[in-house]
Formats: C-alpha cells, sequence, structure tokens
C-alpha cells in the first residue's frame, strides 16, 4: 500500500516556498534534503529562494512524500509551448502586459491550461 501523499500548504505561492515548508515540515535538513535529491545545499537554498530552477520534480516529489502535479503546478515559468503560443498571438501579449501595467492578476494558469488543451 502506497503512503498517504502530504499536500502542499494553502497558500504556498512558489515551488521553493512549497518545498522548503515541506522540507522543514518532514524535520530534513538542508543538506540532508539536497542529498536525497541529488544537489547541492547551495543549490537547494538558491531553489527556495527562487534564485534557481529546476527539473528535478520527480526526486523533490519523491523525498517530501507530495504529488509531482502538485509540485509542477507551481511553477512559475512559462513553457516553451506557452511561448511559441505567445508569438503566434501578439495581440494577446500586448493585453497581458496592459492587465500586469494595470495591477490585474495576470492569469498565466489559464493560458497554461488552454495551451495544453490546444495541443
Amino acid at each position: 500500500m502506497e503512503p498517504m501523499k502530504r499536500r502542499i500548504p494553502e497558500g504556498v505561492q512558489s515551488l521553493g516556498e512549497a518545498i522548503r515548508l515541506l522540507r522543514e515540515a518532514r524535520g530534513l535538513t538542508l543538506r540532508g534534503l539536497a542529498e536525497k535529491v541529488g544537489v547541492s545545499a547551495p543549490f537547494l537554498s538558491d531553489l527556495e529562494h527562487g534564485r534557481r530552477q529546476t527539473e528535478r520534480y520527480d526526486e523533490f516529489a519523491k523525498a517530501l512524500g507530495v504529488d509531482v502535479a502538485a509540485l509542477r503546478d507551481l511553477d512559475s515559468r512559462v513553457t516553451p509551448v506557452l511561448k511559441e503560443w505567445l508569438a503566434d498571438n501578439p495581440k494577446l501579449v500586448v493585453l497581458l502586459k496592459d492587465m500586469q501595467s494595470s495591477g490585474l492578476p495576470v492569469p498565466l494558469e489559464a493560458l497554461r491550461a488552454t495551451v495544453k488543451r490546444g495541443q
């Protein structure tokens, strides 16, 4: 029987924040998690503080006992497919920039979902 997966705490805004909170909840040190995942402690520190990015979702999910999709959902990078879609729709880029400058939230998750449906 597979152990129950932990949930990412509510209100978490970034991948790094989620990793830090989950690491602390499991009682892991920075160095301890870094060793489990196969990265350096300085890299993990940078990841937790939003200065680095990673593709090691599977390793982090396994070490932290969470669903890999939950970690992927927190990655704020624009995917290559979304970049291509935006390049093909320049008026959307103008709209998004206008929304951002007006203080309105930019719906990147909605855009990602739209692009995934269109693939």
